[in-house]
């Protein structure tokens, strides 16, 4: 399993809320928030959600972001007061799980949304996961899984076979199933499995052309997507079936800087089929 060092982590989190921002934004509209006050954000992280779900919610509203990093929660409130809506949050450290169950039966949430937080990385049975934040809704509350589809991205057009290759090295590397009940494709699964009704799935595509007019892109792919596709290679890439030459390839495609640099291809392109599962109580 890969170690991420806090810094890491850090630029992770950045880099990722500044380029998926935008459908984040378009996601969370499809809650309909409208008159829900009571708002759980399971999995912060860099706050993206909990500043999107404060702004859609409206005034009157609490949002709760919940991590089990407690080193993560500031790097969100700092954005959520630095976009305004500071005073309509709060954070918690805490497992998701374990706030969950100690959840007063006389306080259940209007909403709940969970940004690429269910999964097998995260959760022993993600399933499990999904019930007990569906248990935990209000009558008519909504829970919202969103997922940034990560493993079904277009990150190298024109390279579909190196991309596979790499696509399954990353697998490899962060000990993911190759398919099974805790899939990380399973989130309609997982929705209708806790009963909730309404189930609907949404495709939420961040689309990057031309990049160099798409600095957030840019950040995160080089500071995100590049150097994780690269260690995944060098450490599992002979297990995913790659040749020396296929990982001196990923080398030279996804060095910044490089003569063969991805990004600095005339017509390079970059498509993330973010989804989002939402089910009603």
């Amino acid at each position: 399993m890969v170690d991420i060092d806090e810094a890491r982590l850090i630029t992770y989190l950045k880099s990722n809320r500044a380029f998926f921002a935008p459908v984040v934004e378009q996601a969370v509209g499809l809650l309909d928030l409208r008159g829900r006050t009571r708002i759980l954000d399971a999995g912060t992280g860099g706050g993206g959600g909990l500043v999107a779900l404060a702004r859609a919610a409206g005034p009157e509203a609490r949002v709760l972001g919940v991590d089990r990093d407690p080193n993560v929660l500031g790097l969100a409130m700092r954005h959520a007061e630095e976009e305004g809506v500071g005073a309509q949050v709060s954070t918690r450290s805490a497992d998701l799980l374990d706030l969950l169950s100690r959840q007063p039966a006389d306080e259940p949430f209007d909403a709940i949304w969970a940004s690429d937080v269910v999964w097998p990385g995260n959760f022993e049975d993600p399933a499990d996961a999904v019930a007990r934040m569906a248990g935990a809704l209000a009558r008519e509350g909504v829970l919202g899984l969103f997922t940034s589809n990560y493993y079904q991205s277009m990150f190298l057009p024109g390279h579909s076979r190196l991309e596979r290759m790499l696509r399954t090295a990353s697998e490899l590397n962060w000990g993911l199933p190759g398919d099974g009940p805790t899939h990380y494709e399973r989130h309609v699964h997982w929705m209708l499995a806790t009963g909730l009704r309404d189930v609907r799935l949404h495709v939420l595509p961040r689309i990057s052309s031309p990049v160099k007019e798409d600095p957030a892109a840019r950040a995160y792919l080089e500071g995100v997507v590049w150097p994780e596709l690269l260690a995944a290679a060098r450490a599992r890439g002979t297990e995913a079936g790659m040749s020396d030459d296929d990982i001196a390839r990923a080398e030279a495609l996804l060095t910044p800087g490089g003569r063969d640099h991805i990004l600095d291809e005339p017509g390079y392109y970059l498509v993330h089929p973010a989804l989002l599962v939402i089910g009603r109580r």
